[in-house]
């Protein structure tokens, strides 16, 4: 199991910028997420994709299945990424959500995707007196990404088991009635493993699936 919780891709730098935007004019989706949501080619260490890690491609990685499924509903959709792992690294130092994510606030979301954590520094999870805890920073960013308080927020298990953060988050998602979505025992499985000590396909595919079944409840209700 140690083995599989090693993760060991640098927290810096994955991505050239922090928000990307697909405008349209059908619903708005927005993913906050970090490596796994979106990792930007790094020849240095043998990562050339430019997607969610470690897909095989970009049709594969959980952002772009779920978006398939989307279409089903709503050719026309927006959406949006926040990838927030420079966030994560450095919230215990006092990150702000404005110091880098203004555009994913403005973007003005009907749902949003929060799938992240495993950047906060590790001994986070035994600090006694931490600067400042996750939930603080992840109560922070959620509310900053729902500008207009109207966006309907999904909450989604760890892929690493890090049980700290995991009932900080829950935490939030109780606080404000939002949804939360489980995803098993993915994060002690090696089949859902790949490069990198991250999702591989199946893996990927099952964290998709494990969204869709509550994220498919509220695009039901925003579009009908």
């Amino acid at each position: 199991m140690n083995d599989l919780q090693k993760n060991d891709v640098p927290a810096t730098n994955q991505v050239k910028q922090s928000v990307f935007i697909h405008e349209n004019s059908g619903i708005r989706i927005l993913f906050a997420g970090n490596s796994i949501t979106k990792h930007s080619p790094r020849p240095e260490m043998g990562w050339l994709s430019d997607c969610g890690m470690a897909a095989s491609d970009i049709d594969h990685d959980y952002v772009h299945l779920l978006l398939e499924k989307i279409r089903e509903y709503d050719k026309n959709m927006a959406w949006a990424i926040a990838q927030v792992g420079e966030y994560e690294t450095n919230l215990l130092n006092g990150a702000k959500p404005a110091d880098r994510y203004s555009e994913a606030a403005d973007f003005n979301a009907d749902i949003i995707i929060m799938f992240y954590g495993a950047n906060t520094p590790k001994e986070y999870d035994t600090m006694e007196k931490a600067p400042r805890t996750f939930g603080s920073a992840y109560e922070e960013m959620r509310c900053f990404l729902d500008k207009s308080s109207k966006s309907k927020v999904i909450h989604c298990q760890g892929f690493y088991l890090r049980p700290r953060l995991e009932a900080e988050k829950q935490a939030i998602c109780d606080k404000y009635g939002d949804t939360w979505v489980s995803l098993g025992n993915i994060g002690t499985r090696k089949d859902t493993h790949g490069r990198f000590n991250h999702p591989n396909d199946l893996g990927m595919q099952i964290i998709a699936d494990s969204i869709w079944k509550r994220l498919q409840e509220l695009i039901k209700e925003i579009l009908f």
